[in-house]
């Protein structure tokens, strides 16, 4: 009768097993993170602007047509700002932190790039910006403009420019990969969310009804306009999306 013989890995092939497996996991590992990064972008982006839409719906219920809001809110005075956010959308929205009384606290060490060499401070935000963070972590920081709208050519009585950076005090808290740009914008009988055509660094205006080769090179060269592009692609970060997430 034979003896019943017992195979077993040695240590040097589980070792070598172990490596493989690590080395496939070190190949992989990014690609699933960015993915995941980008789904959660994209949710968050989408959620974001769906619940500005929704909270103006339900405060017109309550206050009547955005066009007849109060419109002359003075540039860089966060506490008429804050007045205008609280009475007409933030009351309408799921918040976890108010930073109108602590602004500099509420921020921390918060700073924002518009590009990996230009950033900036936000330590000194309340002095002309509202922020607020809404119970996923993410934060809205907002500051009045107004005047002509270049993408429909209506003139404007309020637009709300909206920075929403996704995942809040987290990095890289840069335009174009965390922080998107917005406006909201009321005019005559109407109000619309639309994305931020700024021409400082592009040398021109922008539109989602643009092409995807041009709002890709305006979101290369001007990330506050990436937000175009997001709209353009329904909120869906691209495999041709310049930056990484």
């Amino acid at each position: 009768m034979k003896k019943k013989v017992h195979r077993a890995f040695t240590l040097a092939e589980v070792l070598i097993t172990l490596g493989v497996i690590g080395v496939v996991a070190a190949m992989t590992l990014p690609t699933l993170m960015s993915h995941y990064s980008r789904v959660v972008m994209s949710a968050r982006n989408k959620k974001f602007v769906s619940s500005i839409n929704q909270a103006v719906l339900r405060s017109t219920a309550d206050n009547g047509p955005p066009n007849e809001w109060p419109k002359h809110i003075l540039y860089h005075d966060p506490e008429s700002l804050y007045d205008w956010f609280d009475e007409y959308i933030i009351q309408y929205m799921k918040i976890l932190k108010d930073c109108r009384h602590d602004p500099v606290g509420c921020i921390a060490e918060y700073s924002y790039c518009h590009t990996p060499d230009r950033c900036y401070s936000a330590n000194g935000i309340g002095n002309s910006n509202v922020l607020y963070v809404f119970n996923d972590g993410s934060m809205i920081i907002a500051l009045t403009g107004g005047g002509l709208d270049q993408e429909t050519g209506i003139t404007t009585g309020l637009t709300i420019h909206m920075r929403f950076d996704a995942n809040g005090y987290a990095k890289p808290n840069q335009y174009g990969r965390d922080i998107f740009s917005y406006r909201f914008t009321v005019a005559k009988d109407k109000f619309y969310i639309h994305c931020d055509n700024h021409k400082s660094l592009t040398g021109g205006t922008v539109s989602t009804n643009d092409s995807r080769e041009s709002l890709i090179e305006a979101c290369k060269t001007n990330p506050q306009t990436c937000s175009c592009l997001l709209m353009k692609d329904n909120y869906e970060f691209k495999a041709d999306y310049p930056f990484r997430l």
